[in-house]
C-alpha cells in the first residue's frame, strides 16, 4: 500500500511516500480502507520530533473509511460499513475505559501515528472500541474531521460547562479545531468571542457563527467585547487552543469563577506562568481537555446527521501532498482542516 512515512524528524520535506505491506487484522480487529485522513497540529509537532512519534512513523489520527476485512467471523457483519475512528485504540477494560474516559486509556494499542501506524496510508487497523459507524449522508472528508477537528472542541465545551447564552473566548479560532469549536458553540447558542492572527481569517470565523472576531487583541479589547455581550467582568470560559502564546491573555479575560480550558499548544512548550494571586482572588478554574472519547464521537456524528451542526468544508490534498499540507498548516494559511485523500 502507499503510505506517507517520516524520514527522520524535521521540516515537512521529511514526509515521503513509500510502499508498505498491507496490514492484516488479528482476531477482534478490522482492516479499514482509508477514504480520508485529516492533518492536525499534533501531526506537525510529531513530525518535528516534539512528541513521541518514531522517525519512521506513519502519522494521521483523524480517519474515515470503509471496513474491508475482519480478523474474526463474529465481525463479518461490519464489512462494507462506513466508519470514523477515534484517535486512540483503547483496551475497553481498564478503569479509565470503564468510567467513559477511553481517551485516557494507556492499556490499549495506543494513539494513531505515535503508538501505531496512522491514516497517512491506504489502510489502517481498528476494532470495536474505537470505531463509530457514519451514515451515507456524511462525506468521508467530513467524517475524518469529526473525531479530532470537531470532537476536540465539542469535548472542551463540555468541560467548560458553558450553557446557552454564556460567552466563550476561543483563541486560534481559524485553525482546524478552532473553526469547528466556534461552529459547535454557535450550534449550542453559546456566544463566541474569537481570536485570530490576521484580517484574512475574520470572515471565515464569522461565517461559522462567531459573534465578535478580534485580530491579535489586547486584553482591553477582549474585556470590551465581553462587556458588549453582557459580561462586564469577563467571559464565562476560554478555550485555549493556541497555548503558551495566548495563555495569559485568555486567563486575564475570565470573569470571577470562570474556566480556562487548555486544549492545544502550538509551540509544544510545557510551562506557562500561572498568576496565583489572580486565581485565588477570582476563584478561577484551569481545566485540561484532551481528544474526544468514542461517546463524544457518537454524539458529534448524530448532531451532523440531524443537521444541528454544520462543519466547515476542509481543504483537500492528495496523499502525495502531505508535505504541502503540513507546510500550509505551519504557515497558518489554512482555514479549517486539511484532509488527505489516498
Amino acid at each position: 500500500m502507499r503510505a506517507v512515512t517520516l524520514h527522520g524528524h524535521g521540516d515537512p520535506e521529511v514526509l515521503r511516500v513509500e510502499h508498505l505491506r498491507i496490514p492484516v487484522p488479528a482476531p477482534g480487529e478490522f482492516r479499514v480502507r482509508v477514504a480520508a485522513c485529516a492533518v492536525c497540529g499534533h501531526d506537525a509537532l510529531s513530525r518535528a520530533g516534539k512528541l513521541s512519534a518514531a522517525p519512521d512513523a506513519v502519522l494521521g489520527h483523524e480517519i474515515s473509511g470503509v471496513i474491508e476485512a475482519v480478523g474474526s467471523e463474529d465481525l463479518e457483519g461490519w464489512v462494507g460499513k462506513r466508519v470514523a475512528l477515534t484517535q486512540r485504540r483503547n483496551c475497553g477494560e481498564c478503569l479509565d475505559c470503564q468510567h467513559g474516559r477511553d481517551n485516557q486509556c494507556r492499556q490499549g494499542i495506543g494513539f494513531y501515528g505515535d503508538d501505531t501506524p496512522g491514516g497517512y496510508a491506504e489502510f489502517v487497523i481498528a476494532d470495536l472500541n474505537n470505531t463509530v459507524e457514519i451514515p451515507d449522508s456524511i462525506p468521508h472528508e467530513i467524517g475524518a474531521v469529526l473525531n479530532c477537528g470537531v470532537g476536540t472542541g465539542y469535548r472542551a465545551l463540555k468541560t467548560s460547562e458553558c450553557r446557552a447564552g454564556d460567552v466563550v473566548l476561543t483563541t486560534g479560532a481559524s485553525g482546524g479545531v478552532g473553526l469547528n469549536a466556534v461552529a459547535v458553540a454557535s450550534s449550542q447558542s453559546i456566544r463566541v468571542i474569537a481570536v485570530v492572527s490576521s484580517e484574512t481569517k475574520v470572515s471565515a470565523v464569522r461565517d461559522v457563527g462567531a459573534d465578535i472576531v478580534l485580530v491579535k487583541p489586547e486584553h482591553a479589547q477582549i474585556r470590551e467585547a465581553a462587556r458588549s455581550l453582557g459580561r462586564p467582568r469577563g467571559v464565562d470560559a476560554a478555550l485555549e487552543l493556541t497555548g503558551s502564546p495566548t495563555f495569559s491573555l485568555s486567563y486575564r479575560s475570565l470573569r470571577p469563577g470562570g474556566a480556562l480550558v487548555l486544549v492545544g499548544n502550538v509551540t509544544g512548550a510545557s510551562d506557562v506562568p500561572m498568576p496565583v494571586g489572580l486565581t485565588i482572588l477570582k476563584e478561577l478554574r484551569v481545566l485540561g481537555s484532551a481528544h474526544a472519547t468514542r461517546q463524544d464521537l457518537i454524539e458529534v456524528v448524530e448532531l451532523v446527521e440531524q443537521g444541528s451542526l454544520h462543519i466547515p468544508k476542509p481543504t483537500i490534498f492528495p496523499l502525495e501532498q502531505a508535505a504541502q499540507a503540513h507546510a500550509q498548516l505551519e504557515q497558518r494559511t489554512l482555514q479549517g482542516r486539511a484532509v488527505l485523500i489516498p
